[in-house]
C-alpha cells in the first residue's frame, strides 16, 4: 500500500503539457529535475515558467522559463550565470512540482509577443 502511494506521488509529478500549461496560467513557480547537458546541467532547478511552444528547427516542445537557482550547464561553464532565462526541452524535464509560490511579474528580457526560439507558441503567461 505504501509503495502504491509513493508511485502515485511520482506519477503526478511527471512534467506534462497539461501540468506545465497549468503552471503558466497560474504563474506558479516550479521545481523541476532537468536532464540537461553535462557538466553541471543535470539536476534540480527552481523556475518561473512563462511560455510553452515548439522549438525552431526541431519542433520539440520547449518551455521558456526564468531559472532562479539550481543546476545549469551554461551557468556552470560561466556563459550564462543564474538567475537568467533558459529554454527547457519538455522531454528532458523528468519531474516537476509546484513550490506553492506565485510570481507576479515578468522578468526583464522576455518578449511578451513571442519567443524567437520557437516557431509556434502554445501559451504565454499573462500579467
Amino acid at each position: 500500500m505504501k509503495l502504491q502511494s509513493s508511485l502515485k506521488t511520482l506519477i503526478l509529478e511527471i512534467a506534462s503539457v497539461d501540468s506545465i500549461t497549468d503552471a503558466i496560467k497560474k504563474r506558479q513557480k516550479l521545481v523541476i529535475y532537468y536532464d540537461g547537458d553535462e557538466p553541471g546541467g543535470r539536476g534540480l532547478r527552481e523556475i518561473e515558467p512563462v511560455c510553452l511552444g515548439r522549438m525552431r528547427g526541431t519542433n520539440n516542445l520547449a518551455l521558456r522559463a526564468w531559472d532562479e537557482a539550481g543546476a545549469s550547464h551554461t551557468g556552470h561553464k560561466g556563459e550564462q550565470p543564474l538567475p537568467g532565462w533558459r529554454l527547457f526541452r519538455l522531454d528532458k524535464i523528468l519531474s516537476s512540482k509546484p513550490t506553492g509560490d506565485i510570481f507576479d511579474q515578468m522578468r526583464l528580457g522576455f518578449n511578451q509577443n513571442g519567443d524567437k526560439s520557437m516557431n509556434s507558441v502554445i501559451i504565454i503567461a499573462k500579467f
